[in-house]
């Protein structure tokens, strides 16, 4: 304040602007802001590029089956402004990347509502506490000889390996039905699983319950439908159900058959020893002959 100051305080005043004054407070630099795009967030960008993704590439003009990062160029307007590897990582910051594809199916039927409400109905009334009927699912499975493939624990760089059988690959064939309220499992296992097979298990079902109402929900293979199919149900008293067409969703017994495959089947070594394989899938369904609330959770028909 006497008009003298040190010689650093000098140099700093000499190097600062014109307009600073030592008793007046910094400004803040102006920043010019940059004109490079900026990652989208999930706003209306956003939602319209992952709209973009879950339709095929052909409907937006891109003679491709599967999108690439480098097409979303061409049919996002906005995405033109991106590189490939810009567009990379907007695609990561909104959740997006490659995936393995899973196949899907739509039941064509026209009844499908109807039908399935009435699988629905058919099962809570197996839970009724007096008497209640027996509602079953029912389906058929095949056994083949060479075996399945799957995950599997290996060391890193060399891949699990099945053997196979230089036999023909033969198939065993069982027709089993699974108790919604019990989790107990009928099944018949032949060689053939034609009218005849079908005859035999329907009667097999009667004799597993003697003197109760029996429901059993059928997909729509052809032989199911046989005259002579047809005509021991209804001689037993069975009531036939029939599921949607194209809805393997909705019988549950189908969940059974993935167990066995999952537990039994894949990478099995016994491809030149059929028979034994027969009687280990013969004995692993035999576990539940007396019903199984493992098996009722498995097949998302029991409490969790």
């Amino acid at each position: 304040r006497g008009g003298h100051q040190p010689a650093a305080a000098r140099c700093l005043v000499a190097r600062l602007p014109p307009r600073w004054h030592p008793h007046l407070p910094l400004r803040r630099p102006r920043i010019k802001l940059s004109s490079a795009p900026t990652f989208p967030t999930m706003s209306r960008q956003g939602a319209a590029l992952v709209a973009t993704v879950r339709e095929p590439p052909e409907r937006h003009g891109v003679a491709r089956s599967r999108w690439r990062v480098a097409d979303l160029a061409a049919a996002v307007p906005w995405a033109a402004r991106y590189s490939v590897s810009g567009l990379a990582r907007a695609l990561k910051r909104l959740g997006i990347g490659r995936q393995r594809g899973r196949l899907r199916l739509h039941s064509p039927d026209p009844a499908y509502r109807e039908k399935a409400w009435d699988i629905r109905h058919a099962v809570s009334l197996a839970f009724i506490p007096h008497r209640p009927p027996v509602a079953l699912y029912g389906d058929e499975f095949s056994l083949y000889r060479q075996p399945p493939l799957g995950p599997a624990l290996a060391p890193v760089g060399t891949g699990p390996a099945a053997a196979l059988s230089c036999r023909s690959n033969t198939h065993y064939r069982y027709a089993g039905a699974l108790d919604v309220a019990t989790g107990r499992l009928t099944r018949l296992g032949r060689s053939r699983m034609g009218v005849a097979g079908l005859r035999r298990f329907l009667a097999k079902l009667r004799r597993a319950y003697p003197a109760r109402p029996l429901t059993l929900v059928w997909d729509n293979w052809p032989v199911h439908r046989h005259p002579l199919v047809l005509a021991r149900a209804a001689a037993l008293g069975i009531d036939l159900l029939w599921l949607p067409t194209y809805a393997p969703w909705l019988n549950s017994i189908e969940k059974a058959w993935r167990w066995l495959t999952a537990d039994l089947l894949r990478h099995h070594a016994q491809a030149d020893a059929f028979p034994a394989l027969q009687a280990r899938a013969a004995a692993w369904l035999d576990q539940f002959a007396h019903g199984s609330p493992a098996l009722l959770r498995y097949c998302g028909l029991g409490d969790p």
